[in-house]
């Protein structure tokens, strides 16, 4: 049965605010240290929802991992079962390291190199299953931006030439 649309907007939605946000981040010279910390915090939590979206497609591809599916739905979820972890030991050793956000918070933090250490090895994971994420999909990504980006916007552009 196929879901409604909105579905597939609200899906569409999350992930370009998660790769959005993601791509802000990795600029910490444009946003500097305070915006960069609580942008990752607010990656975290758009990550969250992106799994309790995709709850259905885990618990389906889980069951079917070891049964027929095919290669690139192996491949889609060994590459999310690697990005899970490499998000979280970003998160959780960009947490340890904050010199902003926690802080600010009254939550002492311990940025000792093996902690940055770890944050900018698993930032490097992330980047990579990221880009791989982004390949598998793309068929699913640019199906979804023409329909909800580019032909609204190719309408509103229409409706704003005067004399068609």
């Amino acid at each position: 049965m196929r879901r409604p649309s909105h579905h597939t907007l609200r899906l569409f939605l999350v992930d370009f605010a998660i790769f959005a946000t993601f791509v802000l981040v990795m600029d910490v010279p444009l946003t500097g240290l305070a915006v960069h910390e609580w942008l990752g915090i607010a990656i975290a939590v758009g990550l969250v929802v992106h799994l309790v979206q995709h709850t259905n497609w885990i618990a389906t591809t889980t069951r079917r991992i070891l049964a027929a599916t095919s290669w690139r739905n192996r491949l889609n979820y060994l590459m999310m079962v690697a990005l899970f972890p490499a998000f979280v030991t970003v998160i959780a050793s960009g947490l340890i390291i904050s010199e902003v956000a926690l802080p600010w918070l009254g939550i002492a933090t311990n940025p000792a190199t093996f902690w940055v250490w770890l944050h900018l090895t698993s930032v490097s994971a992330v980047i990579w299953l990221t880009a791989l994420h982004v390949a598998l999909n793309w068929k699913w990504i640019s199906i979804t931006a023409r329909r909800y980006l580019v032909k609204p916007l190719g309408s509103v552009r229409s409706s704003l030439r005067p004399g068609e």
